[in-house]
């Protein structure tokens, strides 16, 4: 009996040694897409030229990106985590293999037809926001970031699983509280960004649109409200504002004084 207890002892100590790397390659490493983004990115403002000039760093992540197991073992937080920054990574790649460009909107299928290595499949980035969206997360809305001016602004470090929940709070704040990009009053009217216009039914189910699918500030509110300052909650909620839509700039979201001929 004692001799079986050490073969079975011994089996199983086999099989944790094999099990083991399986479960290390499985985790996510964002250490090369932070080391790019604290080093490249500065107020949102992307200096693409530098990137392009020194690529291992995107390329290192981008091969774990491509390589990464999204299967029902890997955490919400972690899918969330993942799924932001892959997205925002071929965004960058996209540029560059583009670069220079003044506009995303000047390269053909950019977001619908363009595929990239993620996960084992093959997306174009508008999957990749899907699979984003699907999490059922209306802030990610806030961390996506198309490469344009108008966009929230792309963060100076790596989602993580650990801390992404904080995260996406601080886009949440950082953006609606941005005037330009965000949100702003302005006379009579509400006016946010196209992003409330293009994904209302993630931000508002659509049961309270109603059958014309109309968003309001009213309607609005209270899916925004724990981001927003009690003033502004307050003068949205008292005031009779009608609801307009911010004009979106598309031109690239590249540093100041790093944009070069287009």
């Amino acid at each position: 009996m004692a001799a079986i207890m050490r073969i079975v002892a011994v089996a199983i100590s086999l099989s944790l040694n094999m099990v083991a790397p399986c479960f290390a390659q499985a985790a996510v490493d964002y250490g090369s897409w932070d080391v790019l983004l604290r080093t490249y990115v500065k107020d949102g403002q992307v200096d693409y030229r530098a990137i392009q000039a020194s690529r291992s760093p995107l390329d290192r992540y981008l091969a774990v990106v491509a390589a990464a197991r999204m299967d029902s073992s890997v955490s919400p937080s972690e899918r969330l985590a993942f799924w932001i920054n892959a997205y925002n990574a071929n965004v960058v790649r996209g540029v560059l293999d583009h670069y220079p460009v003044a506009s995303v909107k000047k390269v053909p299928g950019f977001f619908d037809k363009i595929r990239y290595p993620v996960a084992g499949s093959e997306l174009t980035l508008n999957q990749m926001e899907h699979q984003a969206r699907m999490l059922g997360d209306p802030r990610v809305h806030f961390a996506l970031v198309c490469a344009s001016s108008s966009c929230p602004v792309l963060r100076s470090e790596a989602y993580v699983p650990e801390r992404v929940e904080a995260q996406l709070q601080d886009q949440a704040v950082q953006f609606l509280g941005d005037t330009s990009r965000g949100m702003r009053i302005e006379g009579s009217a509400l006016l946010v960004s196209k992003i409330f216009e293009w994904y209302k039914a993630d931000f508002v189910p659509a049961s309270e649109l109603g059958w014309l699918g109309r968003l309001t500030p009213q309607k609005l509110l209270p899916r925004i409200e724990p981001y927003l300052s009690r003033r502004t909650a307050e003068a949205i909620r008292s005031r009779q504002l009608a609801l307009a839509f911010l004009d979106y700039d598309w031109l690239l979201n590249e540093r100041t004084g790093d944009r070069g001929e287009k």
